[in-house]
């Protein structure tokens, strides 16, 4: 044979094999794992005193502990080319959601759920459908949950598993929940089986519930640690308890940040929101949910619980069944020695070299752990809290606060402190607010204001520190506050956490949270808000505008125009600034907010107000061709302004009291109305 056909064949059974070892890369699971950061260099000496992973012990990923699952996951098959379209397209539909109401969308819903009748384990297993699943369930009604629910009894075990089916088993528990207490009377069951419709499963969600639990128990000690099912255990428990689960909180423990929200229950306001509320459940629930709580930590000593602490997958359940543990069953529940936070922190006064000391300091700097120390600090009881403050975090305060971690504990302990203990945490920290100021970790002082006006502590030194850590220029001050002089731009930004940011994220979680720590100085009363007062006044018109067009620092400028501490006599400075530019803001998103703010601020300003008006109806045509322009026309009452000037002016100055003028037939009415009975009343004193 050839040389260069030998050669080239070489060549080709390296390039294939190449190519294997790439694919077999490709399909090896995916690392969720986020790698944890190194203790920040301007720690004190505690820091260099933990021995890395000397009070803990990391666990294995959960693949292969004991009492895991033996055997393949089961393969319920693939759908046809022909559903595979159908259902592409039917998501496309349910993510516009443009039905022209609701009965729309019910025929919708119904007609994919026939569609999808006996395949539903394929969807729920399918990258590309399972997503139609979760939508699908998020807009059905309880008869339509109820039916899928049953659908899923006796697979859970491997579906809480799977990588894409177990977020249709917790979007699932998450719209049945609401749903647990309700039952379906016979006669509805026999007359939907007379119409020929799909009958109704014999099970109500509570019993289907309990069915979940029989069907993992004895496995909880391998699924708090499994990658996909440890999610959905954690909705699981909160569903048992009655707890809220409302995926759409950014700090909700029960999802991860990078967890893909699908407009479930997202539009509904809180109130309204049925999963954003506790709940009744059933009695069987309670004592349910004690059992599968001891189960989960019973296969665990005290050594390994702790080591759950630092787990990135156990952690977030470890966080669930800490705060069911206190604030469920109540915080007397830790006074048992069998309970969670016992063999956690099993002693009282956290003297220094005892299991709590050593266990809480490897959580303070762990950017995993911290996160349950978090949960712990707000749950506890009051006896043990105040023994971890006074016996080990009073003294290491200041150092905790330049932490970037230990910082957000903090936090935590700042918000649970009392009057007095709050002042001496105000006089810790206040000389290291200048250096936090200047890293941009503004999120503790920010903080420590807020519970000094909740507490009634004197905010007067913080504003001192300020005064001196900022330039004495108000004009530059104001752009340093809000971190718009260029040197800010470049500093560390606060939330979320360092670990789960890029470079771009931290100079925008930098901006976000300077806006932030200004808008609470303006909450304060004296000094302390008269700084931002001040900066304000000395920027100028085209200053003003640029700040406020930008939809982060706008809130400052809404803020300053509406809270209890601005005064009259700032607005009366301060509001006509904006007068000239009027339509450029009512015409820009972020603006437009600051001219409808401009309507309350203007209260006792009718002469300011009057005249912001007259400026805006003569850019009418401008407004009414834009979005956000309506919205100024109406919140301004322009058209009552052009039509009915005597009305808009008692708007204008608060005299309307909202009711509809009465008309002179309504007033003869009533005057006729009170003559008939002052004439009855006379003639029965007759």
């Amino acid at each position: 044979m050839p040389r260069e056909k030998v050669k080239r064949g070489r060549r080709a059974a390296d390039k294939a094999s190449k190519e294997a070892s790439k694919r077999k890369r490709d399909d090896a699971p995916e690392d969720d794992v986020p790698k944890r950061l190194k203790p920040s260099t301007d720690e004190t000496d505690e820091t260099n005193d933990i021995v890395e992973g000397a009070d803990y012990i990391p666990l294995d990923d959960g693949q292969d502990q004991e009492g895991a699952p033996v055997g393949d996951m089961p393969f319920y098959g693939l759908l046809d080319p022909e559903e595979q379209e159908y259902f592409s397209r039917a998501n496309e539909v349910l993510e516009t959601n443009q039905f022209g109401d609701a009965e729309e969308r019910r025929v919708f819903v119904d007609s994919v759920y026939k569609e999808a009748d006996g395949k539903e384990l394929k969807i729920a297993c399918s990258q590309s459908c399972s997503r139609l699943m979760e939508k699908l369930i998020s807009m059905s009604d309880m008869r339509q949950i109820r039916r899928l629910f049953s659908k899923f009894i006796g697979h859970f075990l491997h579906l809480v598993q799977h990588r894409f089916a177990s977020h249709c088993c917790e979007t699932l528990f998450i719209n049945a929940a609401p749903g647990v207490t309700q039952k379906v009377s016979k006669s509805k069951r026999n007359h939907e089986e007379e119409d020929g419709d799909e009958p109704e499963p014999e099970l109500s969600l509570a019993e289907m519930f309990m069915k979940v639990i029989e069907e993992l128990e004895g496995n909880w000690g391998f699924l708090l640690t499994e990658r996909f099912a440890s999610h959905t255990i954690r909705v699981l428990l909160l569903v048992l308890a009655g707890e809220p689960v409302d995926l759409s909180l950014s700090d909700s423990i029960v999802a991860s940040r990078k967890k893909e929200r699908h407009g479930i229950l997202s539009t509904d306001a809180p109130e309204e929101n049925p999963v954003a509320q506790k709940r009744s459940v059933p009695e069987s629930f309670e004592g349910t949910l004690k059992k599968v709580m001891q189960d989960m930590v019973s296969v665990l000593d005290d050594t390994y619980l702790r080591a759950l602490a630092t787990h990135p997958v156990g952690n977030p359940v470890l966080q669930v069944l800490v705060y069911l543990e206190l604030s469920h069953f109540g915080k007397s529940s830790a006074k048992d020695a069998k309970s969670i936070i016992r063999r956690l922190i099993p002693d009282d006064d956290f003297e220094e070299g005892t299991e709590s000391t050593v266990f809480v300091r490897g959580l303070l700097y762990d950017p995993v752990g911290s996160r349950l120390l978090e949960t712990i600090v707000r749950c506890m009881p009051g006896k043990l809290f105040k023994g971890l403050y006074k016996n080990f975090m009073r003294d290491q305060l200041r150092s905790l606060a330049r932490n970037i971690t230990a910082g957000y504990v903090v936090l935590r302990v700042l918000e649970r402190l009392g009057k007095d203990d709050l002042q001496n945490a105000v006089e810790l920290l206040v000389p290291q607010i200048p250096n936090l100021v200047e890293r941009s970790r503004v999120i503790v002082p920010k903080t420590l204001i807020e519970r000094c006006i909740v507490r009634g502590v004197d905010t007067a030194p913080i504003a001192r520190v300020l005064e001196t850590t900022y330039d004495s220029d108000p004009a530059k001050r104001l752009n340093q506050m809000l971190g718009l002089d260029g040197a800010q731009e470049e500093a560390e930004g606060q939330e979320p956490r360092p670990s789960e940011l890029g470079p771009d994220a931290n100079q925008k979680g930098a901006k976000l949270h300077n806006s932030l720590f200004v808008q609470t100085i303006l909450t304060a009363p004296g000094a302390l808000s008269g700084l931002v007062y001040s900066s304000l006044l000395a920027q100028s018109s085209e200053s003003l505008v640029t700040i406020a067009k930008d939809p982060t620092t706008s809130h400052v400028i809404q803020k300053a125009l509406t809270l209890p501490t601005s005064t009259s006599q700032f607005r009366r400075q301060f509001a006509v600034r904006f007068t000239g530019h009027l339509e450029e803001l009512a015409l820009d998103s972020s603006g437009s907010r600051v001219v409808d703010a401009l309507w309350p601020a203007t209260k006792d300003l009718f002469f300011v107000k009057e005249r912001m008006a007259q400026e805006l109806t003569q850019h009418e045509m401008a407004l009414r061709d834009s979005f956000v322009g309506r919205a100024v026309w109406r919140n301004w009452a322009l058209d009552l302004y052009k039509r009915r000037r005597g009305e808009w002016a008692a708007k204008a100055k608060g005299l309307d009291t909202g009711e509809k003028p009465k008309s002179r037939l309504e007033l003869a009415r009533e005057k006729f109305a009170a003559k008939a009975a002052e004439s009855a009343k006379n003639a029965d004193n007759a």
